[in-house]
């Protein structure tokens, strides 16, 4: 399961139905405190989150589940569409792409972090922008 957490709701839809088009199972939350609640229900595959959202940025979620000591350890891609964005400090992620950005890159992100959690991502489909 791959989780997004973005709260800009129509990126986190258009992100949740182009995965959803390609076989993946995802669960949106459209912040961080809804993300650590479904974190905490079932742990996802992979972590999909925008930089730069109220109280607790994608960066500060990233470093909050890597600094957890009965996590384990949970592939991020963060994402931004913000040059002001800072996401090189304390490196806490796998993976950045900036918005707006081709699916065949964003689809290509997650396949290789995917492929570090050893889940199978399903089979290429059509090329969409987002």
């Amino acid at each position: 399961m791959i989780l997004i957490v973005d709260d800009d709701s129509a990126m986190a839809e258009n992100c949740e139905m182009l995965l959803e088009s390609y076989g993946y199972e995802v669960s949106v939350a459209f912040n961080a405190a809804d993300a650590l609640s479904k974190i905490h229900d079932r742990r996802p595959d992979l972590l999909i989150s925008d930089c730069c959202m109220p109280d607790l940025t994608g960066v500060e979620l990233s470093r909050k589940l890597n600094a957890d000591p009965d996590g384990c350890r949970l592939p991020v891609l963060l994402m931004s569409g913000s040059l002001q964005c800072q996401v090189a400090a304390g490196k806490s992620y796998d993976a950045f792409i900036r918005k707006p950005f081709l699916a065949e890159n964003f689809l290509a992100e997650i396949r290789k972090l995917l492929s570090m959690n050893t889940v199978t991502p399903p089979e290429n489909k059509t090329r969409q922008l987002l």
